[in-house]
């Protein structure tokens, strides 16, 4: 599998050099084309993948009371309607693999005009990490991005409905709170400080031994919290400031602070990303008492840097040195991803 992923990986950097070139009829046909190729392979991944067990025994035993608290409505009803009409788990890994990566493309498409670049990203990173593991979470985030678009348009209702959706897929999209509610406030001169402090802040809060798990209001999600608890506690890899990922998204949020005006020029959507930058490097952190929990709030906003990291065009030149670096980047971190599971699993 993890040769499927890196020959799509290989396909989507070479074509992120050639997209600007490219016809848009050209670029949509292999969007579609390189979409279904990652569907399969979420679909029928083997079963020794990371989770996939898990999700097999969430399937079938569905209706176990210690499951039912771990598990979304979502994933509950669909396991009892498939099982109902005699599919296996598959049919579960096809729906949701159908749904996040058709809607993910699908934003990609319409958000940014370099959508093979920013599938570097999704594709190196965020889709193994969601779309092939966290099934789930995948879902979750391709419906928090969608609602950025009615956000940053005013659409409130619209964008409640998109985030309530991706709730139902996912308790901790809950986290994306802060963004429905500030998300597309225009960012000047007070805002800029604050997003420009807060990183700092939270990392000497982390220092300093503050944990925020306790601040988790936890009557709704109170199975996940517990199950979060038992299998993550503080652990002496898990330093954020030495995570790869963070310390790109922190130099990228100062970049964006820096260059603000500029990429707003092109990207509508500069706010939100910023906010979200910042929001996602403080879950980061914050939660950092309860390793897994502190992981996955970020990693589940994972999906937007892809689309962050793609604004970088508009600002630095020469154009290809940032798809040059972005390649890098997201095959590092796979590969280390990868010998990560095989070694230390």
């Amino acid at each position: 599998m993890d040769i499927l992923i890196l020959s799509v990986f290989a396909l989507v950097v070479v074509l992120s050099f050639m997209e600007d070139y490219m016809p848009s009829w050209q670029k949509m046909l292999i969007l579609i084309t390189i979409g279904i190729a990652l569907i399969c392979i979420s679909a029928f991944k083997p079963m020794t993948t990371a989770d996939a067990v898990n999700y097999e025994r969430y399937f079938y035993f569905h209706d176990d009371i210690i499951i039912e608290a771990m598990t979304e409505p979502t994933y509950r009803y669909l396991s009892r309607l498939y099982l109902s009409m005699g599919f296996g788990v598959i049919a579960m890994f096809l729906t949701y693999a159908l749904i996040a990566v058709s809607i993910k493309l699908a934003l990609l498409w319409k958000l940014t005009p370099f959508v093979f670049t920013a599938m570097v990203v999704y594709v190196g990173i965020y889709y193994p990490l969601h779309d092939v593991v966290q099934i789930r979470s995948g879902v979750s985030a391709a419906f928090l991005l969608w609602s950025i678009i009615p956000l940053q348009k005013g659409r409130y209702l619209w964008a409640t409905v998109l985030f309530l959706i991706a709730t139902l897929f996912h308790y901790s999209s809950l986290a994306f709170l802060p963004i429905l509610l500030v998300g597309n406030m225009e960012i000047g001169k007070y805002w800029k400080w604050i997003l420009a402090v807060s990183p700092p802040i939270c990392l000497l809060l982390y220092i300093a031994g503050f944990g925020a798990f306790s601040l988790v209001p936890g009557n709704a999600i109170e199975g996940k919290l517990d199950f979060y608890k038992e299998i993550g506690t503080n652990a002496e890899n898990y330093v954020p400031y030495k995570q790869i990922t963070f310390l790109a998204e922190f130099v990228t949020l100062y970049i964006f602070l820096y260059f603000y005006d500029t990429i707003h020029r092109h990207c509508c959507y500069a706010p939100i990303l910023v906010k979200m930058l910042a929001l996602e490097m403080g879950y980061f952190t914050l939660f950092a008492d309860i390793e897994v929990l502190g992981m996955r709030l970020h990693d589940l906003f994972g999906l937007f840097n892809a689309f962050s990291y793609a604004c970088l065009l508009y600002i630095i030149r020469p154009q290809y040195a940032v798809r040059i670096g972005l390649a890098a980047f997201s095959l590092v971190h796979y590969i280390f991803r990868m010998v990560n599971e095989l070694y230390f699993p």
